[in-house]
């Protein structure tokens, strides 16, 4: 599926980011290359980054830039099929006898099954399984009265699957809680609440996931004030190599990269049961 970014044709200031300028933000490695179209200026770099700050489309847009270009540079090695292997799936298909109808076989287009994190798959098969024990007393008692009408299925809600307890790093002054959910279209949000508000003079703070020791990090987007903050997690990201929460004070010097300085940060533990 392709992945849709807003509207990024630059008019004036307030416009959202360019192609350029997202992909230059994702990697500035690619300005090195030959053929490379100028990089932004120091000072564009700066105003984008405060736009960041502030632009939810273009904050998916980078996100969305970034794993294009990380797919990019892990290419699939693709393995050639044994000999003869067409051959014999060719003479299977001349021996299965014709289904019967009007055009003398049917075909069938099967779906994809969406893949869960393995981190979580545990939660989400209890939470299924209290559903269709519901639903499954629900169908026995209801087998007593033929006047009673038929139960409902059960309504889809979101499902707490983690949470963390944000502890003070580099600010004894800065705390906050984050939780996880699985929302009904089977996406994975985390909202993060921190005690303080950063100073917009300042910088601003970000979310992040990383591994224990920092050396694996995966941008969120930024955190709006006091009150909580929801990102959505990147599609197909290995949760169990990004365990922790961790809250950064960024400052709007045109590095996208996390700046050095943890606020608060902690572990995403499963929910309790």
């Amino acid at each position: 599926m392709t992945e849709q970014f807003p509207p990024n044709e630059r008019s004036d200031s307030a416009a959202h980011l360019s192609d350029h300028e997202l992909a230059m933000l994702a990697d500035p490695r690619l300005a090195e290359e030959e053929g490379a179209a100028a990089p932004p200026t120091e000072d564009r770099l700066t105003e984008a980054q405060r736009h960041l700050a502030l632009c939810a489309p273009c904050r998916e847009a980078l996100a969305a830039t970034e794993r294009a270009l990380n797919a990019l540079r892990d290419p699939v090695n693709l393995l050639e099929p044994p000999a003869g292997l067409w051959d014999r799936i060719a003479a299977e298909i001349a021996e299965t006898p014709a289904a019967p109808g009007p055009t003398g076989a049917s075909v069938h287009q099967l779906r994809p099954r969406p893949t869960p994190s393995r981190r979580w798959v545990p939660l989400a098969a209890a939470a299924a399984g209290v559903l269709i024990g519901g639903a499954a007393v629900a169908g026995v008692l209801g087998q007593g009265s033929e006047e009673e009408a038929p139960a409902e299925p059960p309504v889809a809600a979101p499902t707490v699957l983690g949470d963390a307890a944000l502890e003070p790093v580099a600010a004894e002054d800065i705390s906050g809680q984050a939780e996880m959910v699985e929302t009904e279209d089977g996406l994975l949000e985390i909202t993060v609440e921190v005690s303080e508000a950063p100073d917009p003079e300042a910088g601003y703070f970000e979310v992040w996931l990383r591994n224990e020791d920092g050396s694996r990090l995966q941008s969120l987007g930024a955190v709006t004030g006091t009150e909580s903050t929801t990102f959505q997690v990147p599609e197909g990201l290995d949760l169990s190599e990004y365990p922790v929460v961790d809250v950064s004070h960024e400052h709007f010097d045109g590095d996208p990269g996390h700046s050095g300085t943890t606020l608060a940060a902690g572990p995403m533990e499963p929910a309790d049961s």
